[in-house]
């Protein structure tokens, strides 16, 4: 999302659980966080630009989310690719699982272009924005505040606009019963 453009789209899972324990380093190093985009596990990026989107794609994202069930999260341990510093989902199972009926739907919009392949590695980014070999302070302090629990209810679809990323519309996940 870092080089985004106006209309872009993304469908996401919000983990508003985690910011106590990551929240002021992502508005420091993650180059999104000051746009508006929130603490989150990418499910699909880019998707369709929101010019693009008809009624039926989002009633198959209604469709697709109310299949599934909602997501039991636990973020305990910190990762790194090169260019990021990130939080560990777990089980990353059902993640996959969703990205995977995303693939199958809209199979033009690979995660992330197809960068990574179909099966990228579920993650919630911390910083992108310098250096991560640099962060071991900032990896303590994080360390120091897992493990974070986080139960997911629902895909966001968050669009890029002119002052930044919103929300645009949510898509619940699967009720449960009642003491589920």
């Amino acid at each position: 999302m870092t080089s985004a453009q106006v209309g872009d789209t993304g469908l996401v899972l919000r983990v508003p659980d985690v910011d106590p324990a990551v929240g002021r380093w992502r508005e420091r190093y993650d180059s999104v966080a000051p746009l508006g985009v929130p603490a989150h596990v990418t499910v699909l990026y880019p998707w369709i630009p929101a010019s693009r989107l008809t009624d039926d794609d989002l009633r198959a994202v209604a469709g697709i989310a109310a299949a599934t069930d909602p997501l039991e999260l636990t973020f305990a341990a910190v990762g790194r690719f090169p260019d990021v510093l990130w939080l560990d989902p777990q089980p990353s199972e059902p993640i996959l699982a969703l990205i995977d009926a995303m693939i199958a739907r809209w199979p033009d919009y690979p995660p992330y272009g197809g960068r990574y392949g179909n099966r990228p590695i579920p993650h919630l980014t911390v910083a992108d924005a310098t250096d991560p070999a640099q962060f071991g302070h900032v990896v303590t302090d994080i360390d120091s505040s897992l493990p974070v629990h986080s139960r997911v209810v629902e895909l966001s679809l968050v669009v890029c606009r002119a002052e930044g990323w919103e929300l645009d519309a949510t898509f619940p996940f699967r009720a449960q019963p009642s003491g589920a």
